[in-house]
């Protein structure tokens, strides 16, 4: 009897698992359930980009990892002009390549007389399905305890930093920002894109610096640590960065990253929480950079001070006549000032017990499936991508709903294996 496979949202994760189950022979049906503006991008790579680049360069960009080169070829014929494997280039560019694959990948579907059925709706009725993929991407960041009610539900707090509500906001007020991460680094660059030229503060607990990807290329040989403990590991890095320039321990990084899923299996729930609690940002900054070209915005947006990035403590956030008044703490001092809005950049929420998604929130409510050890996300089978649960039929995942299991599972080279592991797991079931 034909597999009947439901595909629970839009963007590249939910395209790559479908096409990677056609590439593997599937017979059956496909039914896609995603929003109406997520068939294919998802918020990451809209056509309206804008001047936002990729953080990776093109060279490490392909949707199939048996085809490193997959998106370099498409440059070449597509877009010479920005063809070198490592230029970071437009992701309204990444946008069109993954419409390309999409597009091919339903003309595949046709001629394999694979069903491939898309609705643009919740999924709400399980049952209907031999198994279950969720692709649901990334979910809004939690909302901070900080704020009332009354900010919550106002056009004053923008909770979904990938779909900003610019015709809300007060040009003439300074706008803030909680978070300091690569969406920070975004939405400052589309605030600035849609004429929004005022200050902007951004908070975060650390106030790290983002750092950009080195421009030379170096040839690294990365020490291998003897042992993949927390506590050896914390040394093991610290010694290498003495070692070496910033360029060359940024490089070695990038060289070690593919161990670093294997060594947080390893890691026990006590060092996984202790991770989280004093690391996890400063791993954060060197592992997710921004292109040279950006950083440099950014660090001129600092020195002219229309950013004014602090480390600090969100204290109040009150609803005053048309404005924000924001109070919060920076070193030993406490400011307070007047702003247009609070724009939350903190990143996605990851316990499934708070997402809003209301699939989610189903499944967990059936216990089909439960969180991970450290609430990082849901709890799989690390080898299979497949959910521990209660439910009557397979559930995989992919994607942030993997990290806390796999911790390093939101960038393109892990989804691209993601969906390729998937797709053979799906075709083995009997």
């Amino acid at each position: 009897m034909p597999k009947k496979i439901a595909i629970i949202g839009g963007g590249f994760a939910g395209t790559m698992v479908i096409r990677q189950l056609i590439d593997q022979g599937f017979q059956g049906e496909i039914t896609r359930f995603h929003h109406a503006d997520s068939e294919t991008l998802g918020p990451a790579y809209r056509l309206d980009s804008g001047d936002l680049l990729l953080n990776v360069r093109s060279q490490n960009m392909s949707a199939f990892p048996e085809e490193p080169d997959h998106f370099v070829r498409f440059l070449q014929t597509e877009h010479p002009e920005i063809s070198h494997p490592r230029a970071f280039v437009p992701r309204s560019v990444y946008g069109n390549y993954l419409q390309s694959i999409w597009t091919e990948t339903k003309s595949m579907a046709k001629q394999n007389l694979v069903r491939l059925d898309l609705k643009q709706e919740e999924i709400n009725n399980f049952e209907d399905f031999d198994m279950l993929v969720l692709a649901t991407g990334n979910e809004l960041p939690r909302i901070p305890k900080e704020l009332p009610k009354t900010v919550v539900e106002s056009a004053f707090y923008q909770g979904n930093p990938w779909e900003l509500e610019l015709e809300a906001m007060n040009k003439n007020l300074p706008i803030f920002i909680l978070g300091n991460g690569l969406t920070m680094v975004d939405t400052v660059l589309r605030l600035r894109t849609a004429g929004f030229h005022q200050k902007i503060v951004a908070l975060s607990t650390h106030g790290f610096n983002m750092l950009a990807h080195p421009e030379e290329e170096l040839t690294v040989i990365s020490a291998q640590p003897e042992r993949t403990d927390l506590v050896s590991l914390v040394h093991f890095f610290n010694q290498e960065r003495k070692k070496h320039s910033e360029a060359q321990f940024l490089l070695s990084i990038d060289a070690l990253r593919s161990q670093f899923s294997l060594w947080w299996q390893g890691f026990t729930t006590e060092e996984k929480r202790t991770f989280l609690k004093r690391f996890r940002h400063m791993w954060g900054t060197v592992r997710h950079r921004i292109p040279s070209v950006i950083a440099k915005k950014i660090e001129l947006e600092r020195a002219s001070g229309q950013l004014k990035v602090c480390s600090g403590k969100l204290l109040s956030v009150d609803l005053e006549e048309g404005q924000l008044r924001i109070q919060f703490l920076s070193g030993e001092n406490i400011s307070v000032d007047h702003f247009s809005c609070l724009i939350n950049c903190t990143g996605p929420e990851t316990s499934i017990e708070k997402m809003s998604n209301p699939v989610l929130q189903e499944l967990a409510k059936r216990k089909w499936v439960t969180a991970d050890e450290v609430s990082q996300g849901i709890d799989i089978h690390p080898e299979k991508l497949r959910a521990r649960g209660e439910a009557p039929m397979s559930i995989y995942t992919i994607g942030n709903l993997c990290k806390g299991t796999l911790w390093e599972s939101t960038a393109i080279g892990e989804l691209r294996s993601q969906a390729k592991l998937i797709a053979k797991g799906i075709l083995s079931e009997k």
